[in-house]
Order: C-alpha cells, then sequence, then structure tokens
C-alpha cells in the first residue's frame, strides 16, 4: 500500500509541476503579447507624429519653391515630393511588418498604409473616450 502512495505522490507532483508550468508559460506568453501590441501602437504614433511634420515642412518648402522660383518649379517640387513621400510609405510598412515578432503577426493587423493610418484613428480613438469621460 505504501509504494502505491508514494506513487501517487510522485505523479501527483509531475501533473501540478506541468500544470504550474503550463499556467506560467500562458501567463508569460499573455504579458507578451500584451507588449508586442503596445510597442506596435506606440510605432504607429510616431510614424503619424512623422508624417504630420513631414507633411507641414514639405507645405512650407513648396510655398518657399513657390515665392522664390515660380509656380511651375514648385508643382515640379511638389510632385518629386509626392513620390520621394509615398515610396518612404511603402518601405516603412514593409520594414515595420517584416521585422514584426514571428510569434505575434496573429495579432497584426496592419498590411498597407491604409490599414496602418486606421489602425493609428482607432488608437487615437480608444485613447480619446477615456479622456472624454473623465471630463463629463
Amino acid at each position: 500500500m505504501e509504494d502505491a502512495n508514494f506513487l501517487l505522490l510522485i505523479i501527483g507532483f509531475f501533473i501540478g509541476y506541468t500544470i504550474k508550468s503550463f499556467l506560467t508559460f500562458h501567463s508569460a506568453w499573455s504579458a507578451t503579447s500584451t507588449l508586442v501590441g503596445k510597442v506596435a501602437d506606440q510605432a504607429l504614433k510616431l510614424l503619424g507624429t512623422t508624417v504630420h511634420k513631414v507633411s507641414f515642412m514639405d507645405q512650407i518648402y513648396k510655398k518657399a519653391i513657390s515665392m522664390s522660383e515660380g509656380k511651375e518649379s514648385a508643382k515640379l517640387c511638389s510632385n518629386e515630393l509626392d513620390s520621394e513621400f509615398d515610396i518612404w510609405k511603402k518601405e516603412t510598412i514593409k520594414v515595420f511588418v517584416e521585422n514584426y515578432p514571428e510569434d505575434y503577426k496573429w495579432q497584426l493587423e496592419v498590411v498597407d498604409w491604409q490599414s496602418a493610418m486606421d489602425s493609428l484613428t482607432n488608437i487615437y480613438k480608444k485613447e480619446k473616450l477615456p479622456s472624454e469621460r473623465r471630463e463629463e
């Protein structure tokens, strides 16, 4: 009888250890998933800020060219800037998607520029809602 109790004790220990290991792994996986999602959101915010500032600088540049060299030169510069900006947008999203951790790609909603901007809009809406509730 003592052998059966000892065997049950060992089996119970290993079952408990396995369950504890699984729960610890699950908890760590969930925390890491949340971290990766938050970092991706912050990267999108930084991207949005960059786009805003580049757009502002482009407008200033276009006005300066228009005033100094005329509207024709300004139009050429504008087309060149737009073309370079489109190339930059594609490269940026490509790098973002390629460098996103493989294990967490299931949570990635960004596949192109438009989906990145949609995600950014959703992030700003989520952040704005709690601040609106505090003001009420």
